[in-house]
């Protein structure tokens, strides 16, 4: 399953992207860079891993592929990162570079971004 979020955004910077002045790389390192909207994304990505055990955790990631459409506000990026995983009752630690693509549309009406990660690979057993 997809996984999804909204975050606020500020007028200034939104008319700045929307207009053409502002590149999509630049608003996303700035917007992803202020503490909070970071620790956001970062769990966000940590939470497709989940389900596999090991208290997943992401301490950093890159943004590349940044798209932007000012036409609908709409655009997409992927994130590189690596989840490290500690399991407590064997105390191993263990870490997995990963990437995944994130859709992005911009409410500039309710200034918020909603974000809609992909769906992740689900491996049939048969």
């Amino acid at each position: 399953m997809a996984k999804d979020f909204k975050l606020t955004v500020s007028t200034d910077r939104l008319e700045k992207l929307a207009d053409g002045t502002l590149p999509i790389a630049e608003f996303l390192s700035v917007f992803l860079g202020d503490d909070q909207n970071n620790a956001n994304m970062r769990q966000g990505l940590a939470s497709y891993f989940y389900e596999n055990g090991g208290s997943p955790e992401v301490r950093e990631f890159d943004i590349v592929d940044a798209k932007f459409s000012t036409r609908d506000l709409t655009g997409s990026f992927k994130c590189i990162f690596t989840v490290y995983y500690f399991f407590t009752c064997s105390d191993i630690k263990n870490d997995k570079r990963e990437n995944i693509t994130w859709k992005f549309k911009i409410d500039g009406v309710g200034l918020t971004i909603a974000f809609v990660g992909e769906e992740p690979w689900v491996w049939d057993a048969d």
